[in-house]
């Protein structure tokens, strides 16, 4: 049964992209093959380490046409971009527009994609798309079935550099499909913004 809010939430679909170490391909990729009109967000939620805080959103927009933006506190939600998590943060999202906050220092597993998705269910319901790409540790698993009881579809990557979270997000049998990078850009592209009207 899909979870339903009374939250006011975007009529577009919200993909995140979320990812660790060997992602950067992937993002690449996937980005590679959508149009630059097609009426999705797309969110990087990538666990990013204390290099240049511009360096990511810099590559990203080398392949692709849609505008790369590192996601602000207070920023809107819109289609047709590509927001970039900001090193050293957690991202949510109201639905509408995006919160920040200051990462704990503790040492441990990091939570960035739980807490994106987590979010992301409760406030875009069937409009929630979760793709779990390359990555160690296990993060974005424990939300992945609030993102399908909202009635929102679920993605991992089948070609990993490191597949820690892909078979992370596998074990839970939230997984609708299970692609290559090229073949999830494919996929989402060919996705028609009626299904989630």
């Amino acid at each position: 049964m899909a979870i339903h809010t009374n939250v006011i939430s975007v009529h577009f679909p919200v993909v995140c992209l979320a990812g660790s170490a060997g992602g950067l391909e992937a993002y690449r990729e996937i980005l590679r093959h959508l149009p630059n009109d097609n009426g999705i967000t797309f969110v990087i939620v990538s666990h990013r380490g204390e290099g240049d805080p511009t360096l990511l959103p810099s590559l990203l927009a080398r392949v692709t046409r849609m505008e790369v933006l590192e996601a602000e506190d207070g920023m809107m939600l819109e289609p047709n971009c590509v927001f970039v998590k900001p090193a050293r943060t957690h991202l949510t999202t109201d639905g509408l527009a995006f919160q920040l906050y200051d990462q704990p220092g503790a040492p441990g597993w990091s939570v960035d994609v739980t807490c994106f998705l987590l979010s992301l269910a409760k406030t875009c319901s069937s409009r929630s798309i979760a793709v779990i790409l390359s990555g160690m540790g296990f993060d974005g698993s424990s939300a992945l079935g609030n993102i399908k009881q909202a009635g929102g579809v679920v993605f991992a990557q089948s070609d990993p550099v490191y597949g820690d979270m892909l078979q992370s997000a596998v074990n839970t049998g939230y997984v609708d499909f299970t692609l290559s990078a090229t073949q999830i850009g494919q996929r989402l592209a060919a996705m028609s913004t009626p299904r989630f009207g």
